[in-house]
């Protein structure tokens, strides 16, 4: 079982659905087919606030991710087996996406789903290095 607790700041008009089915499909094309994450679309203001505070990066950002444990690390903790391993957390910054979908000629869906595929892959321990 694949969980996604999604949690969206101000009404932003996002598609449910379409961000659920973009984290399922590719987490199972990465063969995880039992986990959880939890995805925020957030604004400009929060999505600096977190990058500051947490990354020490200065100013703003299209997306942030924060893995729960190390790449290949066995979890500690034992967890029911109906309870998903939780992955770690995507922030997605809603405005940023706006304008990025308007440069590239993209649906801002679409453009949340590819930040959103950019924090899974860093959820799974893949950098830019």
């Amino acid at each position: 079982m694949i969980q996604t607790n999604l949690f969206v700041g101000s009404r932003f008009p996002i598609d449910r659905k379409k961000l659920r089915n973009c984290v399922q499909t590719f987490l199972l094309v990465h063969r995880i087919d039992h986990a959880q994450v939890d995805v925020s679309v957030v604004g400009t203001r929060k999505i600096k606030e977190l990058n500051e505070s947490l990354l020490k990066h200065e100013g703003g950002t299209d997306v942030l991710s924060f893995p729960q444990h190390e790449k290949n690390q066995l979890l500690d903790i034992p967890l029911p087996e109906s309870m998903p391993p939780h992955l770690g957390d995507v922030v997605i910054c809603f405005p940023e996406a706006v304008k990025s979908a308007k440069r590239f000629g993209k649906r801002v869906d679409d453009q949340l789903c590819f930040y959103l595929e950019h924090g899974l892959l860093h959820l799974l321990g893949y950098h830019h290095e």
